[in-house]
């Protein structure tokens, strides 16, 4: 990054004060990176975005995902980018809404995210037998989703774009930041992305950042260049179909 960007970077760090640090993975270092991090406790989640077919809530800054699978699920609105400081008091004071700046080697972004855990299999049955989605999200998500989407649409008009299975890998690695996570994403072509992450507080940015980047570089794992977020990537995936 340059100096003007590293400086608005690390005020917003500072602000936010929680991190994610994301290194995107050459496709290449697959068998490297599962070597590397393949030791650790693994989970396997089924992944879907909801949107309309021209990406209207992206194009509003909202992503809605949902995730089903191995474990309880959950449902997450997330608005990418938010200013920190302009999020309502009511919604910033809840238990379940998080602030948090994704940081890759090239940009940064800050986003909001509230979350709702739900059931097992809650996920997958809504979707399998056509039940109204709006039942996966609570009252309050559906006001933070009204805030950014358009009058005309509602949870219920939007499509369920997935899933993609997601492989979730912990590692036993102990740095700063409580390890590395591998996520595997899958897509039914059989294509995939890898991501390598982190979280840390913004004390520990940098120590965090240099520890993740050698223990790459030490395991011969390859960065990708600039790629796009997951969630931008899984979007794109399947309104191309």
């Amino acid at each position: 990054m340059g100096g003007d960007d590293l400086d608005r970077m690390f005020t917003l760090v500072r602000e936010v004060g929680h991190v994610e640090l994301k290194f995107t993975i050459d496709d290449a270092s697959y068998e490297a990176v599962r070597a590397a991090l393949g030791g650790g406790s693994e989970r396997i989640r089924n992944v879907y975005y909801l949107d309309t077919p021209d990406l209207t809530l992206r194009h509003h800054g909202v992503l809605v995902r949902l995730r089903g699978g191995q474990r309880p699920n959950d449902s997450v609105v997330k608005l990418r980018p938010i200013d920190p400081g302009c999020v309502p008091h009511s919604i910033r004071r809840c238990a379940d809404f998080a602030v948090e700046v994704d940081l890759t080697p090239d940009s940064f972004i800050c986003s909001g995210a509230l979350k709702r855990r739900l059931g097992r299999n809650a996920v997958e049955r809504a979707v399998d037998n056509g039940e109204p989605l709006r039942r996966l999200f609570s009252e309050q998500q559906l006001l933070l989703l009204a805030s950014r989407m358009p009058e005309h649409l509602t949870v219920d008009d939007l499509d369920a774009l997935g899933p993609v299975e997601v492989h979730r890998t912990r590692s036993r690695y102990d740095g700063p930041g409580g390890g590395l996570e591998l996520q595997e994403w899958t897509y039914p072509d059989g294509s995939r992305l890898l991501e390598v992450s982190t979280r840390c507080v913004a004390e520990h940015l940098l120590q965090t950042a240099a520890h993740a980047k050698a223990f790459l570089d030490r395991h011969g794992i390859a960065q990708s260049g600039p790629c796009p977020t997951k969630a931008d990537a899984t979007l794109a995936y399947f309104t191309r179909q």
